[in-house]
């Protein structure tokens, strides 16, 4: 397959990371669509990604920096006077070491008779994102003596969607404790709806203290992605015994949905430090559908360290969609870093649908550098609805570049005359699409 040589410099490849600041966010605004949205994020790497709103609540006043010195020896404040004290030095401090490390020392002993005085320091704290770990450390170790009133704490901090996640913070304390307490509580009639998000809290909680039951639980519900997300957590906690247990389990698992998640969730986080390990395990799986996103997922962040070798993995694996998926997900990340090598491996590859969507991500990445290119690569994909939406992104990426360029191609390129209206009013990006293209 001759395709036009690539003569650009390399792109860098930018990776943002976001945290789901869900379970301690607070808004004052409902937002409809937040929970669909949460419930569709990946979890990845022991985190999740970030819903972030701004809390509506009284700023902090400013006070001199000042570190809390601790002792090497027992790692706890010296010449505090009393918890008050502590917090509010804790709060103060920059060294996010010192600064969580005296938070944890303050709340360690957190009960019914200290709790006004902490919560005191908490209120001068934005109930949201920015101090997201210092509120899941509250909301934990409330849960464990008193999580009726920590709920009820959430819901005076917070409202809809953003009150629900900061339960689930408390609900994640609540089921380390008594985990049946907790999900008789959350299945209560006035919580139906919230309950999915509530079910994050549980089962990581539940997990860490009875991974059977909590698994027992999880393949119980009913539901769609947010149930699959529920195996995820079940998965990461399974993954702390060790990769061989963890593999062991995720072949073990009958539901291919449920299968699909905990195949994903291993590879992402294992695939980027170990990504031949994880070939190795996932080469008896590849043409499995339920291992194709956990094969998506290998590519991409095999291709991040070693492109080739990743390359020359899925080129060797039996045709199907795990392969077509790795293929595309190395060369998406190889075109920003070398397009050039990446171009020369696919002239080197015969036409043919199953290279489709490597041509689309890589004439999508080429086209931020050379438009004219780009289009080239994305005329020869043979698929219809493939082409027509890569040759509208790569048309319209080209037209923000060099309008001129395009406008004299267009009349004689054969598109429609829709297509090409379409071209010639290409969306404003947003900020995050500017960064993420980099």
């Amino acid at each position: 397959m001759k395709k036009p040589s690539f003569r650009l410099p390399l792109f860098v490849l930018m990776g943002v990371g976001l945290f789901l600041g869900g379970y301690y966010q607070g808004t004052k605004q409902n937002q409809d669509s937040v929970i669909e949205r949460a419930l569709n994020q990946e979890i990845e790497d022991g985190t999740e990604d970030a819903i972030v709103t701004e809390a509506s609540t009284t700023p902090s006043s400013p006070r001199p920096s000042q570190s809390v010195e601790l002792e090497d020896d027992k790692r706890i404040p010296k010449n505090v006077e009393n918890l008050r004290e502590l917090l509010y030095r804790a709060q103060s401090e920059s060294n996010p070491i010192l600064r969580y490390a005296s938070f944890a020392k303050a709340l360690e002993n957190l009960n019914d008779n200290n709790l006004e005085e902490v919560l005191e320091t908490f209120e001068t704290m934005p109930f949201g994102f920015e101090h997201m770990q210092e509120y899941r450390m509250l909301l934990y170790a409330w849960a464990q003596f008193d999580p009726i009133n920590a709920i009820e704490y959430c819901n005076r901090r917070a409202s809809g969607m953003g009150a629900g996640f900061a339960t689930a913070g408390v609900l994640e304390g609540w089921a380390s404790r008594d985990p049946l307490q907790a999900k008789a509580w959350v299945e209560r009639t006035e919580n139906a709806g919230l309950d999915k998000i509530y079910n994050f809290g549980l089962v990581r909680g539940w997990a860490s203290r009875d991974l059977n039951a909590a698994s027992d639980y999880v393949f119980s519900l009913e539901g769609g992605k947010e149930v699959e997300k529920l195996v995820g957590i079940l998965t990461e906690e399974v993954n702390k015994q060790g990769f061989a247990t963890a593999t062991n389990w995720a072949e073990s698992l009958t539901e291919e949905q449920f299968k699909e998640s905990a195949f994903s969730s291993l590879s992402k986080r294992h695939s980027r430090d170990n990504p031949k390990k994880m070939a190795r395990w996932l080469e008896a799986h590849a043409e499995e559908n339920y291992a194709i996103q956990a094969m998506d997922n290998l590519g991409k962040r095999w291709s991040e360290t070693d492109p080739e070798a990743a390359i020359n993995y899925f080129a060797d694996l039996p045709p199907g969609k795990g392969q077509e998926m790795g293929i595309k997900s190395v060369v998406g990340n190889w075109a920003k870093e070398d397009p050039l090598a990446a171009g020369e491996w696919l002239n080197e590859r015969e036409a043919g649908p199953e290279l489709d969507s490597a041509l689309s991500v890589y004439a999508s990445a080429v086209s931020r550098k050379d438009g004219a290119a780009a289009m080239e690569w994305a005329i020869s994909i043979s698929d219809e609805k493939l082409q027509e939406s890569t040759i509208r992104k790569v048309g319209q990426e080209w037209y923000r570049q060099d309008k001129d360029s395009v406008e004299t191609w267009l009349p004689e390129s054969g598109l429609s005359q829709g297509m090409q209206k379409v071209i010639r009013n290409p969306p404003k990006k947003n900020w995050w699409q500017s960064i993420s293209e980099r």
